[in-house]
């Protein structure tokens, strides 16, 4: 069988989500794993939106987790986040995470290429008995008696085997289920193979994560049986690391993800206009992205893409994600209005998206600065939410400053002051401003103000 064709049985067609729960509920192991992985930064990248909308939570200073750099390759790319910590003050740490962009079998082939080339290329920099730590995915899930095998002559001397992803069955129910538990140890090894927990029987091996030996790497390679050996901390990255701890960050790197059949979107997204984004499509390739816009084209004939203000092509059905029940449950139709959150792929001109939600009639409306004073008699009173890029901040009495250098924001008001906000704010930084607009004076009253920041240092 043609090894495209193998390779895709790791990518199944998309399926409903058992709920209609915001979260993506495409795939339970790709559930857990998201949880796991994001546990550092969920409760801080919601900020984006307001809490009416999702849970959000933030910090007293409006600091938000950030896209600090991004290496795209075919596939899939390396992304840096800069997260808030506290100690005695505020400070940042960093984190790298590998993403792959799988939308199609064409995607998983390639994103599996790149990562075997970056793997050889680190070996080739190491002598056999360096260690490095990798994730091992199977082509098809493996049979416990070949895994034993496997681990007996290739991982029963590792230092140490992390998180793993079996099949196994539901002997009440005799259902299949994919479940996500710690590595075995040579003396759990039968266990783990036979009945891992209570009334579970395993089927089988996906994948797993391990610390080896550069030779055994090369050997797990080599196997016929695996898809990808997929190293933790690859070339690119190593230089990441020591560029960013230079700067004196303290910085870690996530493990690669588990199954690469699963498109991952990145854990923070920024915002821009539909009209810039696609006057410049190459400047925004793979970012996650945050619009309200209205729906049209909308069909659910053929998974046929719906448009986002007559402009922006949204992809809701895709490897492994299917919005359409979403949607329905939403009762979204041509003509409403929605939040879509997505990844934009610049080859389609067409976002990807993994979230999305009808707007509330009385949700504030988004807008551009150019929008807002092109109708400014029309918001007079409104509660809306303005994009901009922060102006004029130190250079203006408090408690003002600008956006775009145009549009006056007062942060301090009646019983409303939002100076901790803007800790860390410097002129420059895309914002998220939210408040009352008032047509005397053309100021906007703060209410609450979010960085929205996707950056390059």
């Amino acid at each position: 069988m043609d090894i495209r064709k193998r390779l895709w049985n790791w990518c199944p067609r998309p399926k409903k989500p058992a709920s209609t729960s915001f979260t993506r509920l495409a795939l339970p192991l790709y559930v857990s794993l998201l949880i796991g992985g994001l546990l550092l930064t969920v409760g801080v990248a919601m900020v984006l939106l307001p809490p009416m909308i999702f849970n959000s939570s933030f910090d007293e200073s409006g600091r938000v987790t950030e896209v600090v750099e991004r290496v795209l390759f075919p596939g899939g790319a390396i992304v840096v986040y800069k997260h808030p910590i506290y100690d005695s003050d505020p400070a940042w740490s960093l984190s790298i995470k590998v993403h792959n962009y799988i939308t199609c079998e064409e995607d998983l082939l390639v994103y599996v290429n790149s990562r075997t080339t970056a793997l050889n290329e680190l070996l080739s920099s190491l002598s056999p008995d360096d260690k490095i730590w990798v994730t091992v995915t199977f082509k098809e899930s493996l049979e416990p008696a070949d895994f034993k095998n496997l681990y007996e002559h290739y991982l029963a001397q590792s230092d140490r085997l992390d998180q793993s992803a079996i099949i196994v069955e539901n002997e009440a129910s005799g259902e299949l289920e994919t479940i996500t538990l710690n590595a075995p140890s040579p003396d759990y090894l039968e266990e783990f193979i036979t009945y891992p927990k209570k009334g579970l029987k395993t089927m089988g091996v996906i994948s797993f994560d391990a610390l080896v030996k550069a030779d055994v790497a090369k050997t797990l390679k080599q196997d016929a049986r695996i898809l990808l050996v997929d190293p933790q901390e690859c070339l690119t990255i190593r230089g990441l690391v020591k560029k960013y701890s230079q700067m004196g960050f303290k910085v870690t790197v996530d493990r690669p993800p588990i199954l690469v059949k699963v498109f991952e979107p990145e854990s923070t997204w920024g915002s821009t206009t539909i009209e810039e984004l696609l006057t410049n499509p190459s400047k925004y390739n793979r970012w996650r992205l945050y619009f309200i816009g209205k729906i049209s084209d909308l069909s659910f004939f053929e998974d046929a893409p719906f448009k986002l203000d007559e402009k922006l092509l949204v992809c809701y059905k895709y490897c492994g994600i299917d919005l359409s029940e979403q949607i329905a449950a939403e009762d979204i139709k041509n003509g409403d209005y929605a939040i879509v959150i997505g990844t934009f792929f610049k080859e389609h001109s067409t976002l990807y998206a993994d979230k999305i939600e009808k707007v509330k009639q009385d949700y504030p409306l988004a807008l551009t600065v150019d929008e807002l004073h092109a109708n400014s008699a029309k918001y007079d009173g409104q509660t809306v939410q303005v994009f901009g890029r922060v102006s004029d901040l130190g250079y203006l009495e408090e408690p003002f400053f600008k956006l775009d250098g145009k549009l006056l924001i007062c942060y301090i008001h009646n019983n409303t002051n939002l100076q901790s906000q803007l800790n860390g704010v410097q002129n420059g930084d895309p914002m998220i401003v939210t408040g009352m607009f008032r047509y005397d004076g053309m100021t906007l009253y703060a209410e609450h103000i979010r960085p929205s920041k996707d950056i390059r240092q």
